[in-house]
């Protein structure tokens, strides 16, 4: 059995953005903010400043967090400071083997936490681009 084709924009409707009900609801909503977080477990790490790091050092780096995943060889990291773009960076990861693993990547951009919890944390949300692997 056949159903007949429904097209999805027959049922479309005009908005007035002019009238004053629909101003009152954009009003209303233009502070929300739409939570993108994902199911991307967060994980510690230790970010080293500059490419120079010896494998199997000392875990010296500062501590971060792996908050996100952007796509192939690029991942999200929150820090207490902001990274300057372009600046050299080695990320420092443990496996699930207890193996660290060194990631050399440069900064993409670095912009201040916008979450409800990192307000007055002085938190900074990093993209890194992964340039070589370790």
């Amino acid at each position: 059995m056949t159903h007949p084709f429904k097209d999805p924009t027959s049922s479309l409707v005009d908005v007035d953005w002019d009238d004053p009900r629909m101003q009152d609801l954009l009003q209303k909503i233009e502070g929300l903010r739409l939570d993108s977080r994902g199911t991307f477990k967060s994980r510690p790490a230790r970010l080293h400043l500059g490419l120079h790091v010896k494998s199997g050092a000392d875990s010296s780096g500062i501590p971060v967090t792996v908050v996100g995943d952007s796509g192939p060889g690029c991942l999200v990291i929150k820090t207490d400071f902001a990274l300057q773009p372009g600046e050299p960076v080695t990320l420092e990861r443990r496996l699930a083997t207890g193996i660290g693993r060194l990631l050399q990547c440069d900064v993409e951009r670095c912009k201040p936490g916008s979450r409800a919890e990192d307000q007055g944390q002085g938190a900074f949300i990093s993209w890194l681009r992964v340039r070589r692997t370790r």
